[in-house]
């Protein structure tokens, strides 16, 4: 095989590798597990496979690739939501119906069988664990709570020259070029799948990730896990002090505009009034995600278009809503984990 071949082999499996379903849940993972209990974190390294090596991000994307096997097929409608009267940039509606087969309730499924109180053996539990990090993952892309074009896939794009869908460029190719953008290049070495499977190459996105939570969001933050009064979320004392409003860990006057899931005007407009199934709630984080369909996703989108510059993608960039997404899933699944296994 001369070297030409191989180069166009590494560059598909590279563009194979960066998607949402792969690299997204990593970094969610990857994020929460930074905030995690330590006793929390040493009850998920005993549900983790050995060649995890006790981290959490392995197992993200596990859920998307077993969905089409014969055992797990009936998981394949879990992964999102469908919304009648949905209609967006016009109209967003989340409706929750219980017992239903659909993101919504598969978290709170897999929370409850999670629960060490839920006497479920090892390998329901493990099973448990990989579901639920990767459906929190899935309700924080906006066209899985969005049933418009079957979550944007029948809408057709271009980005970066390349015809895509929607869906695709915000599971996949909004992180990747975000990841370029901060400057990360490729290394052909002989460890290539270490360089890929064991998280590296995102890590300097994470990290910028991070420092945003510290700075720009740092006054939010606390707040992004809030289903209700009833609620507890712990986090760790060294995350509590990083996350005290005073605490300055860097400065950083940039005030660029970004949403506000847990404000407490949108407190007063979305609490369901709903008694709680599990330690998660997210028919009520739903509801904004899905607005954020109608204020940005579906927004000045036009059918075969390239969406990787103008207006378009200068609101995405300059909103941050993309790191801001994976920075709220990662807390979420710290937290739920916290209060589920502390």
């Amino acid at each position: 095989m001369n070297f030409s071949y191989l180069f166009i082999i590494l560059l598909l499996f590279i563009n194979n590798v960066l998607s949402y379903g792969y690299v997204g849940h990593q970094i969610t993972a990857s994020i929460a597990q930074k905030f995690l209990l330590p006793k929390v974190r040493e009850h998920v390294r005993e549900l983790l496979p050995k060649n995890a090596n006790g981290n959490l991000y392995p197992i993200a994307s596990w859920a998307d690739r077993v969905k089409f096997t014969p055992k797990y097929r009936f998981t394949s409608r879990m992964h999102y939501i469908t919304a009648p009267r949905n209609n967006p940039p016009d109209s967003c509606t989340v409706i929750y119906t219980p017992g239903k087969i659909d993101v919504l309730n598969a978290i709170h499924n897999y929370t409850n069988r999670l629960d060490p109180k839920s006497n479920l053996d090892f390998w329901s539990r493990a099973e448990a664990l990989r579901f639920l990090v990767h459906f929190l993952g899935d309700l924080h892309q906006p066209l899985h709570v969005a049933a418009k074009f079957r979550g944007g896939n029948g809408a057709k794009a271009i980005f970066e020259g390349h015809k895509t869908t929607l869906h695709y460029i915000w599971d996949s190719r909004l992180i990747n070029k975000h990841i370029r953008e901060l400057g990360y290049k490729f290394t052909f070495s002989d460890d290539i799948a270490n360089n890929f499977y064991d998280g590296p190459f995102f890590e300097p996105y994470v990290k910028y990730i991070i420092n945003l939570m510290k700075t720009v969001w740092k006054q939010e933050v606390a707040e992004w896990a809030v289903c209700n009064e009833e609620v507890e979320y712990i986090f760790e004392k060294e995350t509590q002090e990083l996350l005290k409003p005073n605490s300055i860990l860097f400065e950083n006057n940039n005030k660029q505009t970004h949403f506000e899931v847990n404000s407490r005007r949108e407190k007063e407009k979305y609490s369901l009034n709903k008694k709680q199934t599990s330690v998660s709630c997210p028919e009520f984080w739903a509801v904004p995600l899905n607005r954020l369909n109608c204020q940005i996703v579906w927004k000045d989108y036009i059918p075969d278009t390239e969406l990787s510059e103008g207006i378009y993608y200068e609101r995405i960039k300059r909103t941050r809503i993309v790191e801001k997404l994976l920075a709220i899933t990662g807390i979420r699944i710290a937290a739920v984990l916290n209060s589920l296994l502390g």
